[in-house]
C-alpha cells in the first residue's frame, strides 16, 4: 500500500484512495489465483502473505477512509445512515471475514480457506466498486479544495 509523505500533501485524496483500490484489486486477483491452487497444494508463505496484506494494507486503507475521509464527508451526507454507514458496516464485515480466514489458515483447513477467501474477495470487490462508483463521486461534488487538502494531510499522518 502506498505510504504518503509531505510531498503528497497536494494530491487529491480521492485519487489516492482510487489508486489504493487499484492495488487492492490486483492483490485480490493474486489471492484468487492462490485459492485456485489450494486443491493441488499451496505454500504456507503464500497464505501468510495474504494474511499480512489483509492485516496491514487493507486495514491501513480502511483507517484512511474512516479517520480522514468519512468524518469530513459525513458533514455533508451524514454518517449514521446512508453511504458512509454502509461503507463502515462493510469495513467491519471485511474485518470479521479476515479474522475467520486467518483462523482457517492457521488451522490449515484449506477447503474452508477457499470458501472464506472467496467470500472476502467478493465483498471487498463489491465494496471498492461502490466507493469508486458512488461515494467518491459524491465526495468530489461536495468537498472543497481545502477540505480535500485537509483530508490528504490526515491520510499522510495515518501512514
Amino acid at each position: 500500500m502506498n505510504t504518503y509523505n509531505e510531498n503528497d500533501a497536494k494530491l487529491n485524496p480521492l485519487d489516492a484512495l482510487r489508486e489504493e483500490h487499484t492495488e487492492i484489486r490486483t492483490a485480490l486477483s493474486k489471492f484468487g489465483n492462490v485459492l485456485k491452487k489450494i486443491p493441488a497444494g499451496v505454500s504456507d508463505s503464500e497464505l501468510n502473505e495474504i494474511s499480512e496484506y489483509l492485516d496491514k494494507d487493507i486495514e491501513l486503507h480502511f483507517k484512511r477512509e474512516e479517520d480522514a475521509l468519512f468524518p469530513v464527508l459525513g458533514n455533508y451526507i451524514g454518517i449514521e445512515t446512508g453511504p458512509i454507514n454502509v461503507m463502515i458496516i462493510e469495513h467491519n464485515s471485511c474485518r470479521e471475514l479476515t479474522v475467520d480466514l486467518k483462523k482457517k489458515i492457521e488451522d490449515k483447513d484449506h477447503k474452508s480457506v477457499v470458501s472464506a477467501g472467496k467470500a472476502l474477495i467478493e465483498l471487498l470487490s463489491e465494496h471498492e466498486d461502490k466507493e469508486d462508483g458512488i461515494l467518491f463521486h459524491i465526495a468530489e461534488m461536495q468537498l472543497s479544495h481545502d477540505e480535500k487538502q485537509d483530508i490528504m494531510k490526515k491520510m499522510i499522518a495515518i501512514n
